[in-house]
């Protein structure tokens, strides 16, 4: 019933008003009357009609002096003019003045009927056509947003590949450095803090290309504490100096499986609405990170289960938001900024990334003083190893291939030639892939591997790829890239391609890439160790995910374990996951492939063999995962086997 529509009589004469009213009665209307000019013009502002029905003609206003003095910015009803005089000229000029239609004395009913049924119809379809209009708009403007970080993305990618060679240039170097600088030399120091940096420019590089939707970082283990940390440093510069930042973020480590990519954009959108609130005095932006348990109690208005959370605050010391909207914040389209100054969005996409990752939100608010926003993340008890790995110059594996390079940075290529050469490899390098191709199709077999950039002029690296792999298929290739859209670790596969390494590359990484990658090639080539595996370590098979097998031995590239299966014809993917003898999955999503399907010893058995044993070779590891498989050597393994 309340959205019936509001309609205001003013007419001088009782009896005009009752008779007006009484014929508007029979309709879903609710009718307010009045017989003076001026208590019509506050009812107007007070009550925002929908239609006034103002006859012209009033002692103390008239109807025209109604018109003018409506405030169009507070209040904006039909009005429908009422005229005694037999002339054309009030009609007029009420309709010059915004009236919608008028009416001369004496009229019918039914004619007042229609007239104030088509005025509401007509200010109904006004009203439906300004919503659209704003709503256009609004897809205007996001769609020229849109624009504006398409080209920041693409601006991005072009800077990143560029950028990624110099870094290689300078982690290769600076690593070579390292191998002829005794330990106790201070230079040492100063060049692995070269190399920390260099690590950490990469991963800037990579937070750059995923907050231009370049690149997706997907949801992982994400350690909360750095991500909000970056964030901040971020946001600094795009702060007035006026605010300033206070940060409270917690020594213990917040792990929650989210993406960074938008914990970055929750963090910007938060932090941005806080300066807005504090303008144009300034005050203090305070974000807060800590590890709390929630009871039964404590999640009862957030939908959330009681467990351990990882708690973010980002409060401000602004104008705050007034209770009766409070609860409409996150409400998409929503907004109490001035035109221009926001969307309406930013709020309900933090809601929307906070609970896509099985969080809540709480707001506190008191007007003129302060606004708090408090997210709510699972925690989860996950390692994250967030310090950038300095190479192992000790157990750097080698060999003694013959490794073609080719890449169009001459410096990037003399630095990976005295790499390899230093690790006993065999290289010719090129920077022209044309002149590569030349060379390889002139000795084909005199190759055992092709490391290639993506992006070089002429023939990219790709195609450089697809021409080599038609004169010898059987060739390993590893693609090294700084950035690019079209190639990913499925479908290089797709190509022949069997490591797609990103740039910049270390040494350390580099090494081990080419000894994953030739390792299948011969069964006697084992550069690393393998340990022996202790009792009650099993191994989970993607294609047998119900089945544990015992773990036998394992090294950094590969292990064999124990199964009751058919033997396995060529040489089958698969993903593992590696369980420790306390029962808990200790890494997982191991990319490999089959090299070996021993049959069980039937005359001698042995007990920890089982049946039959079945080698893996690992492929594409992250450097998280060497890591973790390093790890589990080190507090788990038993004796070495030679």
């Amino acid at each position: 019933m309340e959205n019936r529509p509001r309609i205001l009589i003013c007419d001088d004469e009782p009896s005009m008003s009752a008779s007006m009213k009484a014929v508007l009665d029979t309709g879903n209307y609710r009718i307010q009357t009045t017989n003076s000019s001026r208590h019509a013009l506050t009812l107007i502002h007070a009550e925002s009609p929908d239609l006034v029905i103002l006859d012209v003609m009033m002692p103390e206003m008239t109807g025209f002096d109604v018109l003018d003095a409506v405030d169009r910015e507070c209040c904006n009803p039909a009005f429908i003019i009422v005229t005694g005089e037999a002339s054309m000229d009030s009609a007029i000029k009420a309709m010059r003045k915004g009236a919608s239609d008028y009416l001369r004395k004496p009229f019918e009913p039914d004619e007042l009927s229609i007239r104030v049924e088509n005025v509401l119809q007509q200010s109904r379809i006004k009203r439906e056509n300004i919503c659209v209009l704003a709503e256009k708009r609004q897809l205007e403007n996001q769609l020229r947003q849109s624009q504006k970080m398409e080209a920041i993305g693409t601006l991005a990618g072009g800077i990143a590949h560029d950028f990624n060679n110099v870094l290689s240039i300078i982690l290769g170097n600076a690593e070579l450095a390292l191998t002829d600088m005794p330990s106790d030399n201070v230079a040492h120091q100063n060049l692995e803090q070269i190399l920390k940096a260099s690590l950490r420019a990469r991963e800037m590089i990579q937070q750059l290309l995923s907050f231009s939707r370049k690149e997706g970082s997907g949801c992982k283990p994400l350690r909360l504490n750095n991500t909000v940390t970056e964030s901040l440093k971020l946001m600094r510069a795009s702060l007035p100096t006026n605010i300033s930042i206070e940060r409270d973020i917690c020594e213990t480590e917040c792990t929650a499986i989210a993406d960074a990519t938008q914990i970055h954009q929750v963090m910007f959108n938060l932090c941005t609405n806080a300066s807005h609130a504090m303008e144009p005095d300034g005050g203090v932006l305070t974000v807060r990170l800590d590890p709390v348990t929630l009871d039964n109690a404590a999640v009862a208005d957030m939908d959330l289960a009681p467990g351990n959370y990882a708690r973010l605050v980002v409060a401000d010391t602004g104008h705050g938001i007034d209770k009766d909207i409070i609860d409409r914040i996150f409400d998409p389209y929503f907004t109490t900024k001035a035109t221009g100054k926001g969307t309406g969005m930013g709020l309900s996409v933090v809601h929307g990334i906070i609970k896509g990752n099985g969080g809540g939100i709480r707001v506190f608010s008191g007007p003129g003083r302060f606004t708090e926003f408090h997210l709510y993340l699972p925690r989860v008890d996950t390692i994250i190893d967030t310090e950038p790995t300095i190479f192992n110059q000790q157990h750097l594996p080698g060999g003694h291939e013959h490794i073609l390079i080719v890449d169009d940075e001459e410096m990037l290529v003399d630095m990976m030639r005295q790499v390899l050469e230093q690790l006993g490899y065999t290289v010719s390098a090129h920077t022209n892939s044309t002149e590569a191709l030349k060379a390889f199709c002139g000795c084909p077999q005199a190759y055992d591997l092709l490391i290639t950039d993506m992006t070089m002029p002429g023939m990219t690296g790709t195609g450089l790829v697809k021409a080599v792999r038609a004169v010898r298929s059987d060739i390993p290739i590893i693609l090294c890239t700084g950035f690019n859209e079209q190639i990913g670790q499925e479908n290089s596969r797709s190509l022949g391609i069997q490591a797609l390494i990103m740039k910049p590359v270390g040494m350390q990484q580099l090494a081990e890439t080419i000894l994953n990658v030739l390792g299948p090639q011969s069964t006697d080539r084992r550069k690393n160790p393998r340990f022996d595996a202790p009792k009650d370590t099993f191994v989970i098979s993607r294609t047998h995910p119900y089945e544990r097998f015992s773990l036998i031995d394992i090294g950094v590239s590969g292990l064999a374990y124990s199964h009751e299966m058919e033997p396995l014809q060529g040489h089958p993917s698969d993903q593992l996951a590696i369980m420790a003898p306390d029962g808990k999955i200790f890494i997982s999503g191991i990319r490999c492939h089959h090299v070996s399907d021993i049959p069980a010893e039937i005359d001698n058995p042995s007990p920890e063999a089982g049946p039959a044993r079945r080698g893996v070779c690992f492929e594409g590891l992250t450097m998280l995962q060497t890591e973790l498989i390093d790890r589990f050597i080190q507090n788990h393994a038993t004796k070495r086997l030679h």
